[in-house]
């Protein structure tokens, strides 16, 4: 079948467009660029909701739990049926579903009204998530898939890094309603691009058995394990509890591991977790997003309370993480093709664990050059760690299967970012309620520190999985083009 040919072009004006993959890539790097936002800018937004509605950091954090456990839960599976029925569809969907939560979170007549509206919020966003990655990669050739990747790491970093200074922004001058409002107009233009812009995959109209019991045992697995595992954090939680939820947990993940191995078409293939490069690449992935976003989640309070820094000025310091992942995702991307993405990793998780390190050296009285130092080098670690290892990780997805793996890549990051936020809360509440850390500059800095000794372990650990991590081959990559 001829690629080139068979309706793929929403608009005649594209037919004779070469560069037509570069349009379709703009239109991902806008939806790249509003979940990033979004997410980032809770880091600013949870303490104003902690005094505004008089609730333990335990309780604020399911505003961003609950939207990170949906994300994580449905990732893989949207992914699988995306796929089989079209990615284009469920792309479109997303954004109005994103718009739609963003609109109604932004109302706020409550906390459980906005962790509700954050899980609907969260449904639009997978629908998203699970499809970007597959989009670029369906429509760019091997040799050029790591350099728009990078492309939309950078443009995804963008995103991050504004995120706290608008975020810290809209808190000091304004409400923080308008920085989820600002969300609809973005969506809707994005909704219009991408029904103008973006072809139909062709797996399109290529109905295979959806695997409903598989999906439905792995979101049970990883919506027990990840609900258990965050309110495990909270003092008082019985211990009776955790016992008979991730026994349960288990129990559902060994149905979905035997069941998986016997359908024909799985939700997600098991058999790829057999490839070492392939596996220990998502795991590492998953340890690189739980840094970040353990120490991104603690950091305002760290900023605010122990170095008494203004809002406005904290999140504009925490922009430096993600801004330097900016500089090194699409240095990475560019580079990568030449050297190989096993050396970019290794030093990428390299800088990575260093700052974990060098951040949980900082005291009260540090000073401001100092903290743009250690957050410039985590950030450039990331960004130089990123490019490569989705990369890889893309160009191992069998034909057919572009959605799924994406959804698999990106659910590994979003279980990071809550394994990050929640190990970060219990560190620090273990220490002593938030009132009364935020009530004393030593005691809030102390218990920083020691959250960031833990993320330093991680960080070991996520390096020790990318230097086991086999020498890949440049040809091992390569695969056709898949239009969507």
């Amino acid at each position: 079948m001829n690629l080139l040919n068979e309706k793929k072009y929403p608009l005649e004006y594209f037919q004779k467009k070469r560069n037509y993959r570069w349009y379709i890539l703009l239109v991902v790097l806008l939806g790249a660029f509003m979940s990033a936002l979004d997410l980032n800018l809770m880091n600013m937004i949870n303490p104003v909701w902690s005094k505004i509605y008089r609730q333990q950091l335990s309780y604020v954090e399911w505003a961003t739990l609950g939207y990170q456990l949906t994300l994580t839960s449905l990732l893989p599976v949207l992914g699988r049926i995306s796929d089989i029925f079209g990615r284009k569809k469920f792309y479109n969907v997303g954004f109005l579903i994103f718009i739609i939560g963003s609109a109604m979170v932004g109302i706020g007549f409550s906390l459980e009204w906005i962790i509700f509206w954050r899980i609907i919020q969260a449904i639009g966003a997978t629908f998203l998530q699970s499809n970007s990655i597959a989009i670029i990669s369906a429509n760019f050739p091997s040799g050029e898939r790591s350099k728009a990747i990078g492309i939309q790491g950078a443009v995804q970093a963008t995103g991050m890094a504004l995120g706290p200074t608008f975020g810290g922004f809209i808190v000091q001058y304004f409400s923080w309603n308008l920085a989820f409002y600002i969300n609809v107009p973005i969506g809707i233009l994005g909704t219009i691009f991408a029904l103008l812009i973006i072809p139909e995959s062709i797996s399109e109209g290529e109905k295979k058995r959806i695997d409903y019991v598989g999906a439905s045992l792995f979101t049970s697995f990883l919506g027990i394990f990840l609900i258990n595992f965050s309110m495990s954090t909270n003092p008082g939680y019985p211990f009776i509890n955790e016992i008979i939820l991730y026994t349960l947990s288990i129990i559902f993940l060994i149905l979905f591991i035997i069941h998986s191995l016997r359908f024909e078409n799985p939700i997600i293939d098991i058999t790829l977790l057999k490839n070492i490069p392939y596996l220990s690449g998502n795991f590492s992935g998953m340890l690189s997003y739980l840094i970040i976003g353990g120490t991104m989640f603690i950091a305002p309070y760290y900023m605010e309370y122990g170095l008494h820094y203004s809002p406005s000025l904290s999140g504009t310091v925490l922009v430096i993480i993600p801004g330097f992942m900016g500089i090194g995702t699409p240095i990475s991307g560019f580079i990568s093709s030449r050297v190989g993405a096993y050396k970019l990793t290794l030093l990428g998780f390299s800088l990575i664990t260093i700052s974990s390190f060098l951040i949980s050296t900082l005291n009260s009285s540090s000073n401001l050059l100092t903290i743009f130092i250690y957050f410039a080098m985590m950030g450039f670690g990331m960004g130089i760690f990123t490019a490569p290892n989705n990369s890889s990780i893309m160009g191992m997805a069998p034909a057919g299967k572009l959605s799924m793996v994406g959804g698999f890549l990106n659910m590994m990051r979003s279980m990071g970012l809550i394994l990050g936020v929640s190990t970060s809360t219990f560190l620090l509440e273990s220490i002593a309620p938030i009132q009364v850390l935020v009530s004393s500059p030593l005691l809030i800095s102390w218990a920083f520190d020691r959250t960031m000794i833990v993320l330093f372990i991680f960080s070991i650990l996520g390096f020790v999985l990318t230097t086991i991590k086999k020498k890949e081959t440049k040809e091992k990559f390569i695969t056709l083009p898949e239009i969507g």
